[in-house]
C-alpha cells in the first residue's frame, strides 16, 4: 500500500536505469499543493499527474527531463531527482476582464464557439493508444464501501476527428491489470463492474450530444454544450498562461429551465463550468463543470497536454453524489490518468469495457504494481484501504474479491460450495435471509417472495436474501428467476437440487420455507407458514436493533 511520506522522496529500481520516482507540487508563494499538474517526460508521451494533495509517482528512464505545467502557472523543465523531491511552480499574472482596457473586445461565446470547431486541427485525429491509470471509490454516506485501481488501454480509431455520441462507441477498451476491494457499498450487486466508459465521458473534446435540443440529463451523461449553444450563457472570466502560452478563461452556464411532469413542472438539470482555452489556436487544455439535479450533484474536470504538437486528455475525474427519498446518499469518484500514448498500427486491438466475469479471469500481479507509473494515493485514499480491509493490502483484498465473487456467480454450478462461501463472507457483517422453494412455486408463493424483496430493499444496508431451489431442472430453474426477477439488488440465487444437504441440515420439510440467520450464520427463526401469514419484518426489526440477543 502506498503511502505519502512528507518530505520525503521513494526511489525504487525498476530495470535497467529506471526508478520510480515520488515527489510533490507547491504554489511557489503560498507553499499550498497544486492539483492536477501535467508531469510529463520530455521526448516522450509518457507523464503522470499531481494528486489533490500535489504528491505524484512517476517511473523514468535515467538520465531524463521532466516538464511541469498547470494553468495559471509558469512550466518548470527538471532534470534532477533531488529537484523532483518538492517543485515549487511560480503563480502566473492573471489580468482580469474588469481591468483590460486595451484589449479589443473578448467575444466569449465566439471563442468557445472556435474551440468546438478546431477540434481536428488542435487534437490527434489519427488513430492512437492511450495508456491510463484508474481509480475508483465508492462510500454510502459517510462509509466508504468500494476502491478499484486499474490499467486501462483505449484505442480511438479515428483520435479526435469527430466528436461521439458515447464513451465506447468507436474506441476500444481493455483492462491489462486490476486489483480491488470487496464491495460493501448497498449497492453492491447492481453496481457496474468498472466504470471506464462514465470516467471518459469527461472529455468535452471527445464526446458532444448531436441532437439539437436535448436537455442535459444527469448522471453518466456527455456534454450538449455544441449541439445546444443557445441554451448557454457565456462570460470571459480572465487571461492567464499554461504551458507558455495565454489562455482565456472562459465561463458558462445553462440556462433556467424546467420540465414538466406528472406532478407538475420541475426544475431542469443546471451545469455552469469554466472553459480554459488557448487565445491563438483556440484548443481547450481545461474543463471544470459542476452539474446540479435537486440534490444531486456531478462535478466533472478534463485536463489536456500537448505531446509532439498535438493535445491529448492526461486526467479526467469525476465525482458524483446521489441523495434518495431516505436521506441516505451514495457518493463515487473516478479518475483516469495518462500514462503513455503509443501510435504504432500494431498496437491496435479490439475489445469493450470488460464485464464483471471478464474481470476476474484478470490475476493480481505484484511486479506490475510495485513499479509502474500510478496516481498517488492522498491521506484520504488511504483510510479508505484502512476502512475497507482493516489495514489489509489490496493485493489481498483483490483474492477475496474474487472469491467473493465467485460465490454469487451462476448459482446453477457448485452451488452448495459456493452458499457456503457466500455465507462466511456474510459472517459478522449481514444477516442471511434463506429462502428455499421448489419448481412448485404457485402465484401465493411468488407473492410470498414479492415481499421477500420488499423488505430487502427496506433493510438493504444489514439484510441479503438467499434465493435456493430444489429445482432438479437447472434450464426451468433459470426461466423462472430470470422471469421474476429474482437476480435483483441483494438477492443470491443458488439451484441445490433435491438432494441438498443443505435442506437436510435445516431441516427443511415445505417449501417455501423461510430462514433467518443472524450475523453469527446461526439460525435465528424458521418459519414454512400459508402465504399472508407471514411477518418476518418484526423478527427482522428485532435482529438489527438487538444483534445480540
Amino acid at each position: 500500500m502506498l503511502r505519502w511520506l512528507i518530505f520525503f522522496l521513494i526511489i525504487s529500481f525498476t530495470g535497467f536505469g529506471q526508478q520510480v520516482i515520488e515527489g510533490k507540487v507547491v504554489d511557489k508563494e503560498t507553499g499550498q499543493p497544486v492539483p492536477f499538474a501535467s508531469i510529463g517526460v520530455v521526448g516522450t508521451s509518457k507523464g503522470t499527474s499531481s494528486n489533490l494533495n500535489g504528491q505524484f509517482s512517476l517511473a523514468v528512464d535515467i538520465p531524463f527531463s521532466v516538464k511541469v505545467s498547470c494553468v495559471g502557472y509558469e512550466s518548470l523543465v527538471i532534470s534532477s531527482v533531488e529537484d523532483l523531491r518538492l517543485i515549487q511552480l511560480k503563480p502566473a499574472s492573471i489580468e482580469l476582464s474588469e481591468i483590460i482596457i486595451y484589449r479589443r473586445s473578448i467575444d466569449p461565446s465566439r471563442v468557445v464557439r472556435r474551440a468546438l470547431s478546431n477540434v481536428s486541427s488542435n487534437y490527434d485525429n489519427q488513430p492512437f493508444l492511450q495508456k491510463f491509470f484508474y481509480r475508483h471509490y465508492c462510500k454510502d454516506d459517510s462509509e466508504y464501501g468500494r476502491l478499484i485501481e486499474a490499467a486501462v488501454d483505449v484505442w480511438k480509431h479515428r483520435g479526435y476527428r469527430s466528436s461521439q455520441r458515447h464513451a465506447g462507441e468507436k474506441e476500444e477498451i481493455r483492462v491489462t491489470q486490476l486489483r480491488r476491494s470487496l464491495d460493501k457499498t448497498v449497492a453492491a450487486q447492481g453496481h457496474e463492474p468498472i466504470a471506464i466508459r462514465n470516467v471518459l465521458q469527461a472529455d468535452l473534446v471527445g464526446y458532444q450530444v448531436y441532437e439539437k435540443g436535448k436537455m442535459p440529463s444527469f448522471f453518466n451523461d456527455i456534454s450538449n454544450l455544441r449541439a445546444d449553444f443557445d441554451r448557454y450563457t457565456f462570460t470571459y472570466d480572465a487571461t492567464t498562461v499554461y504551458d507558455g502560452q495565454e489562455i482565456y478563461m472562459i465561463a458558462y452556464a445553462s440556462k433556467p429551465d424546467s420540465i414538466l411532469t406528472t406532478s407538475g413542472y420541475v426544475e431542469a438539470p443546471s451545469v455552469s463550468g469554466m472553459l480554459s482555452i488557448t487565445t491563438k489556436t483556440y484548443a481547450i487544455v481545461k474543463m471544470e463543470e459542476t452539474k446540479t439535479d435537486g440534490f444531486n450533484t456531478l462535478n466533472t474536470s478534463a485536463y489536456y497536454r500537448m505531446s509532439d504538437n498535438r493535445y491529448y486528455p492526461y486526467h479526467f475525474v469525476r465525482d458524483g453524489k446521489s441523495v434518495f427519498s431516505d436521506g441516505t446518499s451514495h457518493t463515487y469518484h473516478i479518475e483516469l490518468m495518462s500514462v503513455e500514448i503509443r501510435k504504432d498500427p500494431a498496437e491496435k486491438f479490439y475489445s469493450k469495457e470488460p464485464s464483471k466475469t471478464e474481470l476476474l479471469t484478470i490475476p493480481y500481479d505484484s511486479i506490475y504494481w510495485n513499479n509502474a507509473t500510478i496516481l498517488k494515493t492522498t491521506p484520504l485514499e488511504d483510510k479508505i484501504i484502512d476502512d475497507l480491509g482493516g489495514g489489509e493490502s489490496l493485493s489481498s483484498q483483490f483474492l477475496r474479491y474474487q472469491q467473493y465473487e465467485w460465490s454469487i456467480s451462476d448459482g446453477g454450478n457448485h452451488a452448495e460450495e459456493k452458499f457456503n462461501c457466500y455465507k462466511e463472507f456474510s459472517k459478522n457483517n449481514r444477516v442471511l435471509l434463506l429462502v428455499f422453494w421448489d419448481n412448485n412455486c404457485d402465484l401465493s408463493c411468488i407473492l410470498e417472495i414479492e415481499q421477500i424483496k420488499r423488505l430487502q430493499k427496506a433493510y438493504r444496508k444489514d439484510l441479503s436474501v438467499v434465493m435456493l431451489s430444489s429445482d432438479p431442472d437447472e434450464s426451468r430453474w433459470r426461466q423462472v428467476v430470470y422471469k421474476y426477477n429474482w437476480f435483483a439488488d441483494g438477492i443470491v440465487n443458488y439451484r441445490i437440487g433435491e438432494k441438498s444437504q443443505l435442506k437436510q441440515l435445516y431441516k427443511i420439510k415445505d417449501t417455501p420455507t423461510f430462514i433467518i440467520l443472524d450475523k453469527n450464520s446461526k439460525v435465528h427463526l424458521t418459519q414454512s407458514t400459508e402465504p399472508g401469514s407471514l411477518n418476518l419484518e418484526e423478527e427482522l426489526r428485532i435482529l438489527f436493533e438487538h444483534p445480540g440477543e
